[in-house]
C-alpha cells in the first residue's frame, strides 16, 4: 500500500479479503491512503478509527454510539454488505457521518443460493448423496427409501416470500418458473407492486399458515429480530420448509429446534445462523432434516470483486464531497463533516442561485 502523503486516511476495519489492494488501487487516485485491519470488538475500532475519514467494515464490527463517537474526521462509513444492524445509525447521523451499505452487489447469487437450498430439501438431495456414497441404494420399501421420505414437488405449492426487497423479488421471480403460487409479507410492500411482480401481498401471520415454502429475505432490524419464532413456527404446516439466507436472527433459533426436533416442520435450509460459527455442539447440527452453508449465498468470484469496487467508490464519492449512490441515512449528507481536500470544502460554501 502507498506510504505516500495523502489527503484522506481510509481504514478498513475489517475484511474477508487478505488484503486491501484493490481498495487502495480505487481510493489512491483520489489521494487517499488505505489502511487494513481485522478489528472485531469495540475496544480494537476505537483504536484504529479515530482519525479515519473514511471506514469500511462487515457485519461483524460492532459501530457502537462508542465507537461512532470516538471518531474525530470520519465522514463516511459503508458495510460491504446489505444489511447494517451492526452501526448505531442514529449515533452517525447525530455526528455528522454518513452510513452508506452496498446493496445491489449480490442480489442473484442470494436469490439463486435460496432457490438451491428449497430444491435440495425438498428432494432431499444431501440425504440421498450420503445413501450412494454408503452404498444403501435406494429402493421403494427399503430403510434408505423410508428415510427418504418424504419427497416432495414445487409445482403448485405455496411459496411464502418475507421481506420483499431487491433479493425478495428475484427469489420470487425464480420461483415463477416453478408454477408456484406466491405470497410475500412486507409492511413496505404497496399492492400495486405485488400484483404487477405476480405475487400477493399477506399478513405474516397468514404467509406462515399457508406456506409449503419459506423463504426469509429479510434486513435485520429491532423489527425483525426473532420475527419468526415459536408462535409463528406454529402456524407452519407438518410437510412446509423454511429457508434462511438472510440474517440468523430473524428467526428465534431455538423455537427452530424445537420445531424441527418435533417434526412440526419438515425441514430448514440456513446460510446464517443466530451464532456464527455455530457452537459444534448446538443441536441444529445433528438433525438429518436441516441443510447448512456457512454464510455463502452471498459468495461468487463476481460479487466479492464488485462488492469491494463499490463500496470503495462509495468512499470517494463522501469524500470528495459528492452525492453517495446508498445513504442509509441521507439527512447525514447535507451535515457531514467533510474533510479537509475534499471539493466541497475547498471550494467553499456555495453561493445561492440567482
Amino acid at each position: 500500500m502507498s506510504t505516500r502523503s495523502s489527503r484522506f486516511e481510509v481504514v478498513i476495519a475489517n475484511s474477508e479479503f487478505p488484503d486491501g489492494d484493490l481498495e487502495q488501487e480505487i481510493l489512491g487516485k483520489i489521494g487517499a491512503t488505505v489502511k487494513k485491519f481485522q478489528a472485531h470488538d469495540v475496544n480494537e475500532l476505537l483504536r484504529i478509527t479515530r482519525s479515519a475519514h473514511g471506514i469500511l467494515c462487515t457485519y461483524e464490527a460492532p459501530f457502537t454510539k462508542e465507537v461512532i463517537s470516538n471518531l474525530e474526521n470520519a465522514s463516511v462509513i459503508v458495510i460491504s454488505a446489505v444489511g447494517y444492524d451492526n452501526i448505531d445509525v442514529k449515533a452517525a447521523t447525530e455526528k455528522g457521518v454518513v452510513v452508506c451499505n452496498v446493496p445491489d452487489y449480490m442480489t442473484f447469487e442470494v436469490a439463486e443460493h435460496t432457490v438451491a437450498l428449497i430444491l435440495a430439501l425438498i428432494r432431499r438431495i444431501p440425504l440421498a448423496d450420503r445413501f450412494v456414497r454408503a452404498g444403501e441404494w435406494s429402493t421403494y420399501g427399503s430403510l434408505s427409501w423410508t428415510r427418504l421420505r418424504p419427497l416432495s414437488h414445487l409445482d403448485g405449492r405455496v411459496a411464502g416470500i418475507v421481506g420483499f426487497g431487491r433479493i425478495g423479488k428475484q427469489v420470487a421471480e425464480r420461483l415463477q418458473a416453478f408454477r408456484m403460487r406466491l405470497i410475500a409479507y412486507d409492511p413496505y410492500l404497496s399492492k400495486d407492486d405485488a400484483t404487477a411482480r405476480g405475487v400477493e401481498p399477506v399478513s405474516l401471520h397468514t404467509l406462515m399458515k399457508e406456506s409449503d415454502v419459506i423463504a426469509v429475505n429479510a434486513l435485520l432490524s429491532k423489527e425483525t429480530y426473532h420475527l419468526i419464532g415459536d408462535q409463528e413456527l406454529r402456524l407452519m404446516k407438518q410437510t412446509a420448509i423454511i429457508v434462511n439466507t438472510s440474517r440468523g436472527k430473524i428467526i428465534d433459533q431455538s423455537a427452530l429446534v424445537q420445531a424441527l426436533v418435533g417434526k412440526r416442520i419438515a425441514g430448514a435450509g440456513l446460510d446464517v445462523q443466530e451464532r456464527e460459527p455455530p457452537d459444534p455442539n448446538d443441536p441444529l447440527l445433528k438433525l438429518e432434516n436441516v441443510i447448512f452453508t456457512p454464510h455463502v449465498g452471498s459468495t461468487s468470484e463476481k460479487s466479492y470483486s464488485e462488492m469491494r469496487r463499490m463500496a470503495a467508490e462509495e468512499i470517494g464519492r463522501v469524500l470528495l464531497g459528492e452525492k453517495p449512490r446508498h445513504p442509509i441515512n441521507p439527512e447525514a449528507v447535507v451535515k457531514a463533516r467533510l474533510p479537509k481536500g475534499s471539493r466541497e470544502h475547498s471550494e467553499g460554501p456555495k453561493k445561492p442561485a440567482n
